[in-house]
C-alpha cells in the first residue's frame, strides 16, 4: 500500500502545475487557431477580388481583340478613322449639329460667397 501512495504522489502528469501549463498551451493553440481563420477569411476575400480582377481583364481582351480584328478589315480602318477625327471622303459632306446656346445668368457676388462668416460681413457691410 504505502508503494502505491508512492506512486500516485509523485505522478508527473497529474501534479497540479504541469495540468496548468498543460491548459496554458491549449490556450494558446486555441488563439492561434482563431488567428489562423481569420487569416483564412481574409485570403478567400483576397481571392474573390482578384478573380473578378482576372475577369474583367478578360473581357478586356475579349474586346480588344475584337477591336483589333476590325481595324485588320478596310471598312474597320475606315470607320475608326471617321469616328476619331470626323473626316469625310472628297465626294462627301459633313453636317454638324450645334445645340443652342444657354444663356446663363450672371452669378452675383453675394450668391457666390456661402458661409456664416460671408454673412455677417454682408450685414456689416450695408
Amino acid at each position: 500500500m504505502a508503494e502505491f501512495n508512492k506512486k500516485n504522489k509523485n505522478s508527473f502528469w497529474q501534479s497540479p502545475l504541469v495540468l496548468f501549463l498543460l491548459l496554458c498551451i491549449l490556450i494558446l493553440f486555441s488563439y492561434s487557431m482563431l488567428g489562423l481563420s481569420s487569416k483564412e477569411r481574409e485570403t478567400a476575400r483576397k481571392k474573390d477580388l482578384i478573380l473578378s480582377n482576372i475577369e474583367t481583364l478578360r473581357n478586356r481582351e475579349k474586346s480588344l481583340n475584337t477591336d483589333i480584328g476590325k481595324l485588320k478589315t478596310e471598312e474597320g480602318v475606315e470607320e475608326t478613322i471617321r469616328d476619331k477625327y470626323q473626316v469625310v471622303k472628297p465626294d462627301e459632306k459633313m453636317v454638324t449639329i450645334v445645340d443652342e446656346e444657354k444663356v446663363e445668368s450672371p452669378i452675383t457676388e453675394v450668391e457666390s460667397k456661402h458661409g456664416f462668416v460671408e454673412w455677417v460681413k454682408s450685414i456689416f457691410n450695408k
